[in-house]
């Protein structure tokens, strides 16, 4: 009898489960699996499908294995989506199997597809902090001073009212001129900024190339110092006291020296005037998100 018992609960469970899977409605449309494709790109997978004719599921449920934490992680797209994205992942988790697979509102399932992709490196990230560096007057070298106004002191002196100018006295001397910087250390990476003289002659210089080097012989010779081309500046602000922050410069190694070559000034004169020109060293640091590491230059 108890055998009997047994067999009959048994089949009346097959029977409530085999109810309940019909209380769920028909299975949804299926995805064309020739239509789903993944994209790799930088951190992340973008899936695609087509969406069917005459779709019946309420959604695309996509899942994967996170290669780092071993969970299951589980993104819905609606069925008014043909795509997904899956972000926060790296080139160096490999190859990630993605499934696929659509339900109707009920929870009746589709059939399963499964795609594998790689996503592309995360781009490094940058940290650029500029510290300005503390250059004496005795420590600038010009080629071209004027004898009776704007010092070349005028160029470190924290003043933007004061200024440096060049000779304005016949005879003049044709461009090139040069402005050169002794740092107070060797640096690799820089950036400067530059202010016009607050006055309506506007004698700012427009083009200039940046070098650097390891000595200066007081020549004002860019090749028998041994100088190195670093920025080729052209078009540079020409307005009355105009302010100007140049690009980030970063170089192969540490120098000693910045020369500021002046080739052209607004208006063609012969001569430059400058209130303010401020050297800073870059401190960079770079986050590498595939390794996790972060490295300083």
């Amino acid at each position: 009898m108890k055998q009997i018992a047994f067999a009959l609960l048994a089949g009346t469970l097959a029977l409530v489960s085999s109810c309940k899977k019909e209380d769920l409605g028909p299975r949804p449309t299926d995805l064309d699996r020739s239509t789903v494709t993944a994209t790799p790109a930088e951190g992340s997978i973008l899936l695609n499908w087509r969406i069917p004719e005459n779709v019946s599921y309420h959604y695309v449920r996509v899942t994967y294995t996170h290669p780092e934490t071993k969970q299951l992680v589980t993104k819905l797209a609606s069925s008014y989506s043909d795509s997904l994205r899956v972000d926060n992942l790296l080139a160096r988790y490999g190859e990630i199997q993605f499934t696929l697979q659509p339900f109707t509102k009920q929870g009746a399932e589709g059939t399963a597809i499964q795609i594998a992709a790689t996503a592309k490196a995360k781009p490094r990230v940058e940290q650029i902090t500029p510290t300005k560096l503390s250059i004496t007057d005795a420590n600038v070298f010009v080629s071209h001073p004027e004898a009776t106004e704007g010092p070349k002191a005028g160029l470190v002196d924290e003043d933007d009212n004061s200024f440096y100018h060049e000779n304005w006295h016949a005879p003049l001397a044709p461009m090139p001129h040069y402005i050169v910087y002794k740092l107070p250390k060797a640096v690799k990476n820089f950036s400067f900024y530059m202010k016009g003289r607050n006055n309506a002659g506007r004698l700012n210089p427009e083009v200039m190339d940046i070098y650097v080097s390891d000595s200066f012989d007081g020549t004002f010779d860019p090749e028998a110092n041994k100088a190195v081309l670093a920025k080729e500046l052209t078009e540079l602000p020409s307005g009355q006291a105009a302010a100007y922050t140049s690009p980030n410069i970063r170089m192969d190694k540490p120098y000693n020296y910045v020369w500021f070559k002046i080739k052209k000034v607004y208006n063609d004169r012969l001569f430059a005037a400058i209130a303010t020109l401020h050297v800073s060293e870059l401190s960079i640091s770079i986050y590498d998100p595939e390794t996790g590491k972060t490295t300083n230059e």
